[in-house]
């Protein structure tokens, strides 16, 4: 299990006794809609400040699939305050890091600095918010970056194609299948109108979930955050509804590369939204740690361990704020001919199976019990808890479920984890399959006594 999802399950964990001794987080919201969370994190003096939107590339037009994260690039830009290049030249001059991401469903901008400088911090993003200016030569040269980005990192991966390929099986006509950074010819048709519409739209305080983490307690926060966020206007957000996928399939996906050395195995069951599922989030969240979080889960015990027929294998559930979840297996075979591929595929089934049938009360203990030790990454690192938190709370959670989530992972039963592995047995499902451009042969098969031969030849 990567380092995302061992934080994400550590922060679904979290509860409202452990939130005394561990987690401290309070929340406000300004008369204008802006929610604000702090949480305190004292041990040394520094603030992270991420400021959440609700809205991502999920939200685009169809004639403007990548406006999103090129706005996302557009507000290190000048305001009609700041002029253009100051931003990044005051974030320097302040010790600052400053960074942003764009996702389906979220756009973020973060900060780490000294928390003597929170009040600049605020300042800036506050401006960004409602007074952004671009001109079209700006506009221009943000989009040839955008473009060049595209085709260094995305294009020019050899494993991106069949990512994306996938995602588009997975999810059809649903903007989840579309990469987030748009196709090259999407980003080049993208207008200097269509992009600054999508900012006046959707750039707002009640658009948005402040986070401060760190050494700042809400009596000193709160006065700053008013003084900088409160005179900004709501405004009347639409979004656009996402369609849950309720149609049955089956699909398969095989591709050869160059430079991928290696086969890589991907299964992903498409499920319904986290918040229409058969039992609930938590059953799926103990499912994934139990057969494929790290290297004492049950796939990995039994297959790289054991049978060493894979050399990783893991599992995974994620969710979206407005469409279907997805719950993941991800393997890397040892050996990858195409009949060691099919047994692969058959070895993962049946030890899954088997590996629920024998879950019992012993185990599903020790799964929690590691679940809840996660917790350490949150509470150690003020960036951590600004971005799970701010993560869970833009997907739909608040915070008191955040803070009492402990209790509903203790609630999670045998049974419950069962039916969970069902409905995911039963969901469409895509398959896929990313091979070197040389495959072996497989070997021929040869009768016990021609193997009996061979043995005596040796």
């Amino acid at each position: 299990m990567n380092r995302f999802l061992k934080i994400l399950t550590a922060l679904l964990c979290l509860s409202a006794s452990a939130e005394a001794a561990l987690f401290k987080a309070e929340t406000f919201t300004l008369p204008n809609g802006l929610q604000c969370v702090v949480v305190e994190n004292h041990k040394s003096p520094i603030v992270k400040q991420m400021l959440w939107y609700k809205v991502g590339a999920t939200d685009e037009t169809f004639a403007n699939k990548g406006g999103a994260h090129l706005l996302e690039h557009l507000m290190f830009r000048g305001t009609s305050r700041v002029p253009d290049g100051e931003f990044n030249r005051i974030m320097e001059k302040n010790g600052a890091d400053s960074n942003a991401f764009t996702g389906h469903d979220m756009t973020a901008y973060h900060q780490m600095a000294d928390v003597s400088r929170l009040e600049v911090l605020l300042a800036l993003e506050a401006d960004r918010m409602h007074n952004l200016s671009f001109d079209e030569e700006a506009f221009k040269a943000e989009q040839k970056i955008v473009l060049q980005e595209r085709k260094q990192v995305i294009e020019n991966k050899p494993s991106a194609a069949f990512t994306e390929k996938l995602n588009k099986m997975l999810w059809g006509n649903s903007p989840y299948g579309h990469p987030v950074t748009g196709l090259s010819e999407e980003i080049e048709s993208l207008t200097f109108k269509d992009t600054r519409d999508f900012y006046q739209r959707y750039y707002a305080p009640n658009n948005a979930i402040l986070i401060l983490s760190g050494d700042i307690d809400v009596k000193t926060a709160k006065p700053l955050v008013e003084k900088y966020f409160a005179e900004i206007e709501a405004k009347d957000i639409q979004r656009r509804p996402i369609a849950e996928n309720t149609v049955t399939f089956t699909e398969t996906l095989e591709m050869s590369l160059p430079d991928i050395q290696t086969a890589k195995m991907v299964h992903q069951s498409l499920l319904p939204p986290y918040k229409k599922l058969s039992g609930n989030i938590y059953d799926y969240l103990v499912l994934a740690e139990y057969l494929g979080g790290g290297e004492t889960s049950a796939l990995y015990k039994e297959l790289v361990i054991k049978q060493k027929t894979a050399v990783s294998v893991s599992a995974g559930y994620r969710f979206t704020t407005g469409g279907n979840s997805v719950f993941s297996f991800s393997m890397i075979p040892a050996k990858y001919s195409r009949k060691q591929i099919s047994a692969a595929w058959q070895q993962l089934d049946e030890v899954g199976q088997s590996a629920v049938s024998q879950l019992n009360d012993e185990k599903l203990a020790q799964i929690k019990r590691k679940i809840l030790a996660g917790l350490v990454y949150v509470n150690d690192n003020p960036a951590d808890a600004a971005y799970w938190i701010g993560n869970m709370m833009v997907s739909g959670f608040t915070l008191d479920d955040i803070q009492n989530y402990e209790s509903h992972i203790n609630e999670v039963t045998v049974d419950s984890v069962k039916n969970a592995f069902l409905a995911v047995q039963k969901a469409p499902v895509v398959r896929g399959v990313l091979l070197p451009e040389i495959v072996p042969e497989d070997e021929p098969e040869i009768t016990a006594e021609e193997a009996d031969e061979q043995i005596l030849k040796k």
